[in-house]
């Protein structure tokens, strides 16, 4: 998991209006649409569930420590989807305690390694780079309205291209992997070939080359540059959960509503759903 920094999520609680907006007119859906899909959820079935679902988002001081309005953001995120969240009100195990003291339903934590939630009944739970490759594997579904039998070509082989290739075989996807180290491609195209589709994927060892080949691309590497100017082409849609964002600003212009990327808005999402669930 790329550890985020204040900068990266200062500005995410005062622009969800705006950012659910620009989701929605990409694909269709709001923020909490796209994560029922990914769940394959009715969004309006699960309104009525999350409403009385109660989370705490406990601070964690291990490690680095707490990011400056981390748990801020993420309660924000929750109650923008209609959850009942809170920042508890004590860190680490003391914040765990409290969440099940006062009965909460989940609870949502993160130290240097992994950020993930809890439910507290099920003991079921949802890591972050996981559910983040489902989520936006997803929403490239959604953009290219529906991804069966497409050609995708997905960047990084980590935990979340890996949760990634999984949803879009689901989807019916022809998947390809790219990964700066070909053993994890390797690695991973023999994990995915038990699954349906798994046996026919496609390991791209040049990355300029696949990038002229393909229309759909979810960059999910922790790089710059990734995705250089001059191979963006005119149809590509790409999603992008990736951090840092592997594609340049001017690149952003060219791509313009063909590209999704956020830092933790659709994560958290996803994660919210998977808990109830």
């Amino acid at each position: 998991m790329t550890r985020l920094k204040t900068s990266d999520i200062n500005d995410i609680s005062s622009r969800l209006e705006i950012y659910n907006q620009e989701v929605l007119s990409k694909t269709g859906r709001t923020l909490l649409g796209i994560a029922c899909h990914a769940c394959g959820k009715d969004e309006i079935q699960m309104r009525r569930q999350i409403e009385s679902f109660c989370i705490h988002v406990v601070p964690v001081t291990a490690g680095q420590g707490i990011i400056t309005d981390f748990c801020e953001t993420v309660t924000t995120i929750l109650q923008f989807l209609g959850f009942n969240a809170r920042v508890s009100d004590l860190p680490d195990t003391s914040g765990v305690a409290l969440a099940f003291e006062n009965k909460a339903d989940a609870i949502m934590m993160a130290d240097d390694r992994r950020f993930v939630g809890l439910n507290l009944n099920t003991r079921s739970v949802a890591d972050n780079s996981e559910v983040t490759g489902r989520v936006f594997a997803a929403a490239l579904d959604l953009m290219a309205k529906g991804i069966e039998n497409c050609k995708v070509l997905v960047l990084g082989c980590g935990p979340v291209g890996e949760a990634a290739s999984k949803t879009l075989l689901s989807l019916g996807a022809r998947v390809s992997l790219c990964d700066t180290h070909l053993l994890s491609a390797r690695f991973l195209k023999e994990r995915l070939s038990v699954y349906p589709g798994g046996n026919k994927i496609i390991i791209e060892e040049d990355i300029n080359t696949a990038l002229s080949n393909y229309g759909y691309v979810m960059e999910a590497t922790p790089s710059v540059n990734t995705i250089p100017d001059e191979f963006i082409s005119d149809h590509m849609l790409v999603t992008a959960p990736g951090v840092p964002l592997g594609i340049s600003k001017n690149g952003c212009q060219i791509l313009g509503n063909r590209l999704l990327h956020d830092k933790l808005e659709l994560g958290v999402a996803g994660m919210a759903i998977s808990l109830v669930l």
